[in-house]
C-alpha cells in the first residue's frame, strides 16, 4: 500500500521524510496495531537479513552502504497489506490490485498470455 503511495508522490528511488509523514493514518484497533508493530519488526529483520553491503573505491575514498532488496520480503509486506485491508475495509479486488500491483504494472499484456 505504501509503495502505490509513494511511487505517486516521490521521485521513485528515495525514501524521503516527507513520503513517511505525510500519508499518515490513525488505527485506534489495539489488536491491527500489535500486528502492524510485530509484522514490521519482522521486516525489518529480514531486511536486514537479505541486505548486501556494497563497496566503492572512488578517487575521494571508499564508500560503503547498505543494498536493501524488498522483493526478497514480499510475503511479509503482503501479509501487512492484508492488515492494512481489513483495517481499510478493502474489498478481495482492492487487496489483489495492491498485493499484484507491481506485476500488473510492469508485465501488462504479457501477463494475459501466460
Amino acid at each position: 500500500l505504501f509503495n502505490i503511495y509513494w511511487c505517486s508522490l516521490s521521485d521513485g528511488r528515495n525514501v524521503t521524510g516527507k513520503e513517511i509523514t505525510s500519508i499518515g493514518f490513525d488505527i485506534k484497533d489495539i489488536s491491527i496495531k500489535q500486528q502492524l508493530k510485530d509484522l514490521s519488526e519482522k521486516l525489518m529483520r529480514d531486511l536486514n537479513n537479505n541486505s548486501i553491503i556494497v563497496t566503492y573505491n572512488k578517487a575521494k575514498g571508499t564508500t560503503k552502504y547498505a543494498q536493501f532488496k524488498p522483493r526478497n520480503s514480499k510475503p511479509i509486506i503482503d501479509e501487512i497489506d492484508k492488515v492494512l485491508a481489513k483495517h481499510y475495509g478493502f474489498t478481495e479486488e482492492e487487496l489483489d490490485y495492491i498485493i499484484n500491483y507491481d506485476i500488473k504494472y510492469r508485465m501488462g499484456n504479457e501477463l494475459d498470455e501466460n
